[in-house]
């Protein structure tokens, strides 16, 4: 089993609730869900912190630059990765220059995105795990 603490922030419940379970099936063991990016946070200031945080772009009153910067500086070692539709691909470019690790795109078909997704999650904790970055 996979030992790496996944936090998951996203409005929808269904997409939050999809993510979580296609994590577990892939043996990700350790997730919390988050409504809100103000949840999330509440979260990251008791210094519970996540390997992985995965997030859409707008999370309840933070955008999503707003929210990267809030949790590098709580917790620089998490890796940040974008889930959202990406209308403009700058937007993703501009996100990865800031400090995200990846910009996932949601696409029409829930479960390719989300396959994309828990791929690269299943591809960045080998890479941890096997350099033993922190």
């Amino acid at each position: 089993m996979k030992t790496s603490v996944i936090f998951v922030v996203d409005k929808n419940p269904i997409h939050r609730n999809l993510i979580r379970y296609n994590l577990e099936i892939n043996k990700f063991i350790n997730i919390l869900t988050f409504p809100s990016g103000e949840e999330c946070l509440h979260r990251l200031h008791k210094h519970f912190l996540p390997d992985f945080l995965i997030t859409s772009f707008f999370t309840g009153n933070h955008s999503g630059f707003d929210f990267l910067q809030s949790v590098r500086e709580i917790s620089p070692a998490t890796q940040v990765i974008f889930f959202d539709t990406f209308d403009d691909h700058q937007l993703a470019g501009k996100l990865l220059a800031a400090g995200a690790c990846d910009c996932v795109v949601k696409t029409r078909d829930p479960d390719a995105g989300i396959s994309e997704l828990v791929k690269n999650v299943n591809y960045l904790a080998r890479e941890k795990a096997l350099f033993n970055v922190q």
